[in-house]
């Protein structure tokens, strides 16, 4: 599966099934916390009560916190439920702090990349409730193959910047970099229909009602990384 957060809840029946409505519920509650969180350090951070300096560390520190509280929930099911909220919290810090990041160069971006992120999720989701898009195990292969070739490459971008440098062309903001920049919104995007897919099958199967922390933890991470994508692609156009 694409989503390492959800790669391992088909593997698990319980006698109590999940369903589809209670990932929702808990998706939603999540969402909540996160934009509580993310609200919260973008004002804090736009009152001065964060240093602007400190905003990259921070959300770094975000990324990776987040990152193990993902995969722990993935390899360790029953800890999800404990781990949901405080995985929420910290996606919050991230893009809250990604979001003030962007503000002080385009204010207008970080209201346009969250209308956009909420706007595309819907239309990924009629999409695939009218059978518009069929996620196949082709598709799949092709989208997870893609989101691991863009992960190693984020990984050495991170790299790149810790010794003050950065991938030529990628990240620059050039033509090159808004392509690529909306390549990799298109994957973020269509990762969305791999959740859907896992969620309706986890239903379908009788996986236990413990993994719907665990799914609603992955429409999370991929939501929050459609956001920092538009953040990123966004910016990219406002220097055209």
């Amino acid at each position: 599966m694409a989503n390492p957060i959800v790669s391992r809840t088909e593997l698990a029946v319980g006698s109590a099934p999940m369903s589809a409505q209670g990932v929702v519920k808990k998706t939603a509650f999540l969402l909540a916390l996160a934009g509580v969180s993310g609200f919260g350090v973008f004002f804090y951070a736009l009152f001065g009560g964060i240093a602007p300096n400190l905003l990259y560390p921070m959300a770094l520190v975000a990324l990776f916190v987040g990152m193990g509280l993902g995969l722990a929930s993935a390899f360790k099911p029953h800890l999800a439920k404990s781990l949901a909220v405080p995985y929420a919290l910290v996606e919050g810090v991230l893009i809250g702090a990604f979001s003030a990041i962007m503000f002080r160069m385009y204010p207008n971006v970080p209201l346009s990349a969250l209308s956009a992120t909420f706007i595309t999720a819907a239309v990924m989701l009629t999409l695939y409730v009218t059978g518009v898009v069929k996620v196949t195990d082709k598709f799949r292969s092709i989208l997870t193959s893609a989101i691991i070739a863009i992960g190693i490459l984020y990984l050495v971008q991170l790299g790149f910047r810790l010794f003050g440098s950065s991938l030529p062309l990628l990240f620059d903001g050039g033509m090159i970099a808004i392509g690529f920049s909306v390549f990799v919104v298109l994957i973020a995007s269509f990762s969305l229909l791999l959740d859907f897919d896992n969620v309706e099958k986890g239903a379908r199967y009788g996986v236990a009602r413990e993994f719907e922390w665990v799914y609603s933890i992955g429409i999370l991470s991929t939501l929050v990384w459609m956001y920092i994508e538009f953040l990123r692609l966004i910016g990219y156009l406002q220097d055209d």
